[in-house]
């Protein structure tokens, strides 16, 4: 694998597998799209495992109920905490299409320099 700077700054860097990849559809653009149902996937699969161990120690202690959580309001913390949470899953989700732009990034740089050889001679 190969470092190369990400879209939110250069201290994210994105990971890029060497060589080709090897789609097993009819095209990159599904590939990706499979690669970002799967990380949403993967994802709520754990909110719901959180939401319901939630839900049954409540229940088991005699805790807050569905009206409960209706009401609630979160503090500054907590807004601050949710929105660090959803950058994690966007990037997360998003992973294969900064990948992608890094390639390509990547790759037209070797291409500039192939085309300044050709000038040269």
């Amino acid at each position: 694998m190969v470092a190369a700077p990400g879209l939110f700054g250069p201290a994210e860097k994105v990971w890029i597998p060497k060589g080709r990849p090897s789609p097993f559809h009819d095209g990159p653009t599904k590939d990706q799209l499979l690669s970002m149902v799967m990380a949403l996937t993967v994802e709520v699969s754990v909110l719901r495992e959180r939401l319901d161990t939630h839900e049954r120690v409540s229940e088991a202690k005699g805790g807050f109920g569905t009206k409960d959580v209706e009401e609630y309001n979160a503090d500054t913390a907590a807004n601050g905490e949710r929105s660090s949470l959803r950058s994690r899953i966007m990037q997360k989700v998003f992973r294969i299409l900064r990948q992608e732009t890094a390639r390509l990034e990547t790759e037209d740089e070797n291409y500039d320099e192939i085309m300044k050889e050709f000038d040269d001679v």
